[in-house]
């Protein structure tokens, strides 16, 4: 029972916000800064998940994204991923996207603000990560999930999506 309680707690599932994805820069992989609207593709539906080289569970959801992205029911939805590792690990992070050859593009928030900014528009209190944000295509999060479990990561993005498709 005492398990259950922490893995609700770690993985919180679907919740719905009437708020937008605030404003943010942040930078790409060759060091340039990048605002929200040029991260977002319109007409997309994206997920952010954020993610540190030294968090193991981070690595395992980066993993699964990886066998989601190219699965029929993810076609559609444009994955990024978002270091908050410290500015002197950038470049571990880098290596570690790079080797692991994700097709998505990463993004450096070593200043943890668009971090910040999910966080406080979702009135979360836990810096635990990894953090996954579902946003539609208008820029509206609709989902948010904290930590990772692999058995009910991919149907908890599929409700997210499905709750989109049927607005």
């Amino acid at each position: 029972m005492k398990t259950l309680f922490f893995v609700l707690l770690a993985f919180h599932s679907f919740l719905s916000f009437s708020q937008n994805l605030p404003e943010f820069q942040a930078k790409n992989v060759a060091g340039k800064v990048v605002s929200r609207d040029s991260i977002l593709s319109q007409n997309k539906i994206t997920v952010i998940n954020f993610w540190a080289t030294w968090c193991s569970p981070c690595k395992l959801e980066m993993r699964e994204i990886n066998k989601l992205s190219s699965q029929l029911d993810f076609k559609d939805i444009q994955f990024i991923s978002v270091s908050i590792d410290e500015a002197k690990d950038i470049e571990a992070a880098k290596t570690y996207f790079k080797t692991s050859k994700y097709p998505w593009k990463l993004y450096l928030d070593t200043n943890k603000e668009l971090l910040n900014k999910v966080l406080a528009v979702t009135e979360n209190t836990s810096t635990a990560i990894p953090i996954s944000i579902v946003i539609d295509k208008n820029g509206q999060i609709v989902g948010y999930h904290t930590g990772f479990d692999v058995d009910t990561y991919r149907t908890e993005l599929l409700h997210d999506i499905d709750l989109i498709k049927n607005k």
